[in-house]
């Protein structure tokens, strides 16, 4: 009785299991052509719930790829709070990014995109991308360990043409640029037909409008926007920065919103 009764205590003292976040690319395994742009996230799980800031730090073969832009994560500009984002290149194959939260008591709500990366493809080969260095930060702004890591491959094949798709990137322009009255969201985009979510933000990373359209068979698809928010108020003039998403991947602008 008394050994049943101390295997209980035991297990009623015994620490639960904190779970372990992994950050990690997303996709896992990309192939693509000699000149071609591609787009790629650093994601982190739900192996954590709050996050106020993180550095990641990663690294590939430069003369297979490069990082034409990284910018900031869904995670931290679609969640209403000010942010500051950073990108560092250390060397044209090792780049560092970090972000963070402003105000001590802001935080966001994992799983979610932390940083996202557009690359060109330069040549014939075959690189991995690993994360070098990881900084993650709770609520209380103290560090998150332990942690886990994914990498990724990517694999420059030949040039063979464009094939089916009428561009090899997604683009989104928006004009006229400044604008006072109204401005046409132009996105040009590879693979066809298919539903378009438009978000805007503004300079402080708060999501302000959204609007939506439909890509035509030629990979075209054109949306106006008035410059008003989601209430349906007209909104103050500055610069907003618009987000397309859709099966094509992301497109992104900043348009100026005149008096």
């Amino acid at each position: 009785m008394r050994i049943v009764t101390a295997i209980a205590a035991l297990l009623v003292l015994a620490p639960t299991a904190t779970p372990s976040p992994t950050v990690y690319f997303e996709p896992e395994v990309v192939t693509v052509e000699e000149g071609q742009i591609f787009e790629m996230g650093i994601r982190i799980d739900a192996g954590t719930d709050t996050l106020t800031c993180f550095l990641v730090e990663f690294m590939f073969d430069s003369d297979v790829i490069e990082l034409v832009d990284a910018i900031e994560g869904s995670l931290f500009s679609e969640s209403g709070h000010a942010t500051m984002f950073d990108w560092d290149p250390q060397s044209p194959g090792l780049h560092q990014c970090n972000d963070i939260t402003l105000g001590f008591d802001y935080y966001v709500m994992c799983p979610g995109e932390l940083v996202h990366l557009e690359f060109n493809a330069l040549e014939m080969g075959e690189t991995p991308i690993s994360l070098t260095a990881v900084d993650l930060r709770d609520i209380r702004r103290e560090r998150i360990q332990p942690f886990n890591t994914e990498g990724a491959t990517v694999t420059v094949e030949p040039e063979t043409g464009v094939g089916d798709d009428l561009f090899l990137r997604s683009e989104l322009v928006c004009y006229p640029n400044p604008f006072d009255h109204s401005t046409t969201l132009e996105l040009r985009a590879p693979g066809g037909a298919g539903p378009v979510d438009a978000v805007f933000h503004d300079a402080s990373g708060r999501v302000v409008a959204r609007t939506s359209f439909t890509l035509s068979d030629t990979g075209v698809g054109l949306v106006p926007w008035s410059g008003t928010a989601l209430d349906g108020s007209r909104l103050p003039v500055g610069v907003y920065y618009v987000t397309a998403s859709g099966s094509f991947g992301t497109a992104r602008d900043r348009v100026t919103l005149m008096k």
